[in-house]
């Protein structure tokens, strides 16, 4: 199983730091996000986390100090690693949220869903399937949601684009399988959680099972520099 490091890089040298990294061996990237560009009328991707590079290796914590330390000068804009205490900055658990949120490409793609009565966004496809209650404000204009949960003291948005049901389906958006999910998640009362929690029950795929993640705690961790 990989480990997962946390370096807070100078946000013009990022991507230039993640390829060196790369040639070292290491799967370095930076999270992105699909967001609405009004001006082209399209979805465009930018980083969700600007200046925060993630790296997958099978090395472990020392070994891992040692590669960067090995690298001296050329890590151009290195500030510092996001570490805890005699581990990877990231727990199995917390692995397991970003490994449900991105994609292989490492994006966090455009969700799709509606406005049910109440005004409250109903996720229909993309990975904010489920989140719902997580959701603090919805932008329809701009294609966005914020979340309840913050980096740096900033609540994170993400991309979400609201339509007519009927608009969905034709887009294949809505689904018999996504209806089902919906059904499920109102039997089990998720539309009357307290607005207070904070935790979400993902799918970890290496661990063949379900973990429940505390989202303020992980943000939270990210944001302690």
């Amino acid at each position: 199983m990989k480990n997962w490091y946390i370096l807070f890089v100078q946000t013009e040298k990022q991507s230039q730091l993640c390829f060196l990294l790369e040639q070292e061996g290491v799967h370095a990237f930076l999270p992105m996000m699909e967001y609405y560009r009004r001006d082209k009328k399209g979805l465009a991707e930018k980083p969700m986390f600007p200046g925060y590079i993630f790296v997958q290796s099978e090395l472990d914590q020392k070994e891992f100090d040692s590669l960067l330390d090995s690298m001296g000068e050329r890590r151009w804009g290195f500030i510092r690693q996001l570490k805890e205490e005699g581990g990877t900055a990231l727990t199995e658990e917390e692995r397991a949220f970003f490994q449900w949120l991105l994609d292989d490409a490492g994006t966090v793609r455009m969700s799709y869903g509606y406005l049910n009565p109440a005004g409250k966004a109903v996720i229909t496809y993309g990975p904010l399937i489920g989140c719902e209650r997580h959701i603090r404000k919805t932008d329809k204009h701009n294609c966005l949601v914020l979340m309840d949960f913050a980096f740096r003291e900033e609540p994170v948005k993400l991309g979400l684009t609201i339509l007519t049901l009927k608009e969905l389906r034709e887009q294949e958006l809505y689904t018999e399988e996504t209806e089902s999910k919906i059904l499920r998640n109102k039997e089990k009362g998720a539309d009357k959680v307290s607005e207070d929690e904070r935790v979400i029950t993902v799918f970890d795929e290496e661990l063949q099972e379900e973990v429940e993640i505390d989202i303020e705690a992980l943000i939270s961790k990210m944001t302690q520099l």
